[in-house]
């Protein structure tokens, strides 16, 4: 590890309807449920004294935690039948946030100030040191197969047309599911700016397959230099698969971006002691991406979503300055009514007298500087 990065070395850094309806069952089981250079090989650091290397048995990935389990096949696939019917007959309508206008010109012309702007869901455009990075990129009207012509809908538009991104350097991935992973986006990224794609293990064969090279792969515990910013791959309690067959065969990971500032993004997860061990390894934080939605009914959701108190617990374990929400709003994923998380956000920040100041929860294209 490079000890002149801020310490991260120092601290061991109709049928056609119906089709669709079929389709989108078969997302929603599963979104929560090319070769690197010589050069990255080189470049790729460990923290192996303070991170385990992700379990996996069978073939498959597994989460840190011995004891984690999911709820059973048949109440998710009951519970999801019930959110498809809802939203087939109109019983949960969805209107789209509010959003900022963003200030293309300001993002441009930055080249020093770091800032953050909420997409929408857990996608989110930060600037820090003159670089530029995207989190989970999607600006697809649908999180599902087929290049996003079925699957989850989506309801609040981005927070940023594409064509007024600022030149990307790299984008960090998550996971797999497709409201993380979206194809169509990532092709369009790759066309426009050839970025580095820096994913989790199993991510780089299947995005090598589909034609991208530019990829960069770690497990927990490994980082690599871009640009003069430090990304280490950090854990993360969830799961992948984009099918019915291939759950666990991709690993799931957060990601810690360090320069002059420190920045964490939890991607998708549910509380677990992960949090506290970054804090203490690779914190504190100037910037916590954290998720506050899609955490009902609790006993599908708990294991691998958090709810706005738990993300507020995870902020204080990382000892992080800034809270920022993502992971609600956008798709029609959650149970909870989908103004609701920034509420609770609100209520539980208060409860646990934390500066309001700390806690953005902003509209989607609103530029903040953190």
């Amino acid at each position: 590890m490079r000890p002149g990065l801020v310490g991260v070395g120092r601290r061991y850094g109709s049928s056609c309807r119906s089709f669709r309806w079929l389709a989108l069952i078969l997302v929603l089981l599963a979104l929560p449920s090319g070769a690197s250079t010589g050069a990255d090989e080189e470049n790729k650091h460990q923290l192996r004294l303070e991170f385990p290397r992700a379990p996996r048995h069978d073939g498959t990935y597994r989460n840190l935690d011995p004891e984690f389990h999911r709820a059973s096949h048949w109440t998710r696939l009951r519970f999801y039948l019930l959110s498809v019917a809802a939203m087939a007959k109109g019983e949960r309508p969805f209107v789209p946030l509010p959003t900022a206008v963003p200030d293309v010109t300001a993002l441009r012309q930055n080249h020093h100030e770091p800032t953050v702007m909420w997409v929408g869901h857990s996608t989110l455009l930060v600037q820090l040191d003159g670089v530029n990075f995207l989190t989970d990129p999607t600006w697809s009207n649908r999180a599902g197969p087929l290049s996003g012509t079925v699957g989850v809908r989506r309801f609040t538009p981005p927070g940023i047309p594409f064509k007024d991104l600022p030149p990307i350097d790299f984008v960090l991935i998550s996971h797999d599911h497709y409201d993380h992973l979206d194809e169509p986006t990532v092709r369009q990224l790759a066309r426009a700016f050839n970025p580095r794609f820096v994913v989790p293990l199993g991510l780089k064969a299947w995005l090598g397959d589909r034609g991208f090279t530019n990829v960069s792969e770690l497990d927990w515990g490994e980082s690599i230099s871009i640009k003069g910013l430090e990304v280490v791959c950090t854990p993360a309690q969830h799961g992948s698969g984009r099918t019915l067959t291939d759950g666990g065969w991709r690993l799931w990971s957060s990601w810690v971006v360090v320069g002059t500032k420190r920045f964490y993004f939890a991607g998708d997860t549910g509380y677990a002691p992960h949090f506290e061990m970054i804090g203490r390894v690779l914190g504190p934080f100037d910037l916590a991406a954290l998720p506050i939605g899609s955490y009902t009914p609790r006993i599908i959701a708990k294991p691998i979503h958090m709810s706005p108190e738990d993300a507020l617990r995870a902020f204080r374990d990382l000892r992080a300055s800034k809270f920022i929400g993502i992971h609600w709003g956008t798709f029609e994923l959650a149970q909870e009514p989908y103004h609701e998380p920034p509420r609770r956000t609100v209520d539980e920040a208060a409860r646990l007298g934390l500066d309001p100041r700390s806690i953005l929860l902003p509209k989607p294209g609103g530029l903040l500087t953190w």
